[in-house]
């Protein structure tokens, strides 16, 4: 190989090793320049397959990466033994002002439930932080007794760690349970039902139920003929003519009634006037015609009392008037009572 190859192969070599600087320098200019707010949480569980570096999401969104993993007794004086998580998240991502933790806007987020969690990365073991709200009231921050250096967001537990503390929960309640007794009561059970269906003469019972349902036939049967009857269509048809008679012989004494009634106080003005002129006259005969006024006086009361007796005995023809009408009006309404009077006896095969 001659002198012009080395020459081309070294600036070859060369001019790719400054493409590949200037594309390095390019791609992680962004990262390099990029302003990050640093935010810390405390985990009260195990942080395995998460390390600095780790990715920081919002909802599946990339937002930073983690900065910084130790103790929470490394870094305050304290002896909770928490796991300290220190992130460092782009705020324009959120939009946050997550460098001031005394920003109302920032206490607004945490007290709405902004909270920092463990999360698997697939079946990897790989883990990272996942920003996401949670419920508040079931997520309430963990107790500190140091103030924070930097903006403090409280975090929550994994998904992991809530399933396996559900696990666990009901496997204890799994054995608690007395599964021998739990065993025993059933198959005591079993045999009292089994001993009650031994037990229980079905074939009687049947045969009652049926010679039960065939009374209720017969009965229903009976009840049909009695009301298709023609004698009960005649009876009725009888009643209806009475009823409609009595209502005529109601009307027409109904109005000479009302026409004695309307005469009374014309005769009972009458009587009075005649009374009065009587009085007068007896006023202008001598002394000696004092027997003829006391005689006047005892026939005034003798109509006065007769009038009041014809007053009752008004009254009482007008309250037969209205029975008259009550039982024109039953009869016409419910004819069988007219007829037959109380209601039948039950039937024997209803009282069995």
């Amino acid at each position: 190989m001659n002198k012009l190859s080395y020459f081309k192969v070294g600036l070859f070599v060369i001019a790719a090793s400054v493409i590949a600087v200037i594309g390095v320098i390019l791609l992680g200019v962004g990262s390099i320049f990029e302003k990050i707010t640093l935010v810390e949480t405390y985990i009260d569980e195990s942080v395995q397959g998460l390390d600095v570096g780790s990715a920081v999401k919002f909802r599946g969104v990339p937002i930073g990466k983690v900065e910084k993993i130790s103790l929470t007794s490394v870094e305050y004086a304290t002896r909770k033994r928490y796991v300290l998580v220190r992130v460092g998240i782009v705020p324009t991502m959120l939009e946050l002002p997550l460098g001031d933790p005394n920003h109302a806007g920032f206490k607004l987020e945490v007290e709405r439930g902004l909270r920092l969690r463990l999360a698997a990365q697939g079946l990897t073991g790989v883990a990272y932080i996942e920003a996401d709200y949670a419920d508040p009231q079931r997520n309430p921050p963990l107790e500190i007794d140091w103030q924070p250096n930097y903006p403090y967001v409280p975090s929550t537990r994994s998904r992991i760690t809530q399933l396996s503390e559900s696990v666990e929960k009901i496997l204890r309640s799994i054995e608690t349970v007395d599964l021998g007794r739990l065993v025993d009561g059933i198959e005591k059970s079993l045999g009292t039902i089994t001993k009650v269906a031994e037990g229980a003469n079905l074939d009687k019972l049947g045969r009652e139920a049926n010679t039960f349902l065939g009374e209720i036939r017969d009965t229903n049967r009976q009840l049909k003929e009695i009301v298709g009857s023609a004698e009960l269509k005649s009876a009725l048809q009888d009643s209806a003519g009475a009823a409609k008679k009595a209502r005529e012989i109601i009307d027409n004494a109904e109005k000479p009634l009302k026409l004695l009634m309307a005469d009374l106080p014309q005769a009972a003005e009458g009587l009075n006037r005649l009374v009065k002129r009587l009085d007068s006259v007896a006023n202008d005969l001598p002394e000696t015609s004092t027997q003829l006024r006391q005689t006047i006086q005892r026939m005034n009361r003798l109509i006065a009392n007769q009038q009041r007796d014809i007053e009752r005995t008004m009254d009482n023809l007008r309250a037969i008037s209205d029975n008259m009408k009550e039982i024109t009006e039953s009869s016409k309404k419910y004819p069988s009572q007219v007829l037959f009077g109380a209601p039948p006896p039950p039937s024997k095969a209803i009282q069995r």
